[in-house]
């Protein structure tokens, strides 16, 4: 194989939340676990109630902080990629018409003109997300 037979890599921008979000997290799970694990063994209230509360408690910061580490936007040369916790949409290329900005963050305006937030992707990212997708930037005014 000669380095001109040989495939692009395959460049990937990966924007997450803050790790600070997984910290609070496990601090709050320090600070909770000791009285969820006492409502689900001790049980001071009614059975069932005691024991869905101190499992409530218990999991809520676990989950906070896997949503933290997982959700996010990963882009590539084929796409974007907007991760959720349990979910993943892939949007090539092809079918993003442009790139809004407002105080509400980044949204991708797909062609038939729906708009999709890509939470935690910051306007001063769009730069390094266009030249990742070999777009180029203009502004509104240059049409």
């Amino acid at each position: 194989m000669t380095p001109a037979d040989s495939p692009l890599p395959t460049r990937r921008l990966r924007i997450r939340r803050s790790a600070a979000i997984t910290g609070a997290a496990f601090v709050a799970w320090l600070t909770v676990a000791p009285l969820s694990l006492s409502l689900i063994l001790e049980q001071p209230l009614w059975s069932p109630v005691s024991i869905v509360l101190g499992a409530v408690l218990l999991f809520a910061p676990l989950g906070i902080s896997m949503w933290a580490w997982r959700s996010g936007v990963d882009v590539t040369t084929d796409g974007i990629a907007v991760r959720g916790v349990f979910t993943t949409r892939e949007i090539p290329w092809k079918q993003i018409d442009g790139f809004a900005t407002g105080n509400e963050g980044v949204q991708a305006i797909l062609a038939d003109q729906s708009q999709i937030k890509l939470d935690p992707l910051k306007p001063e990212n769009l730069p390094q997300v266009l030249e990742i997708g070999g777009q180029e930037l203009r502004d509104a005014d240059e049409d």
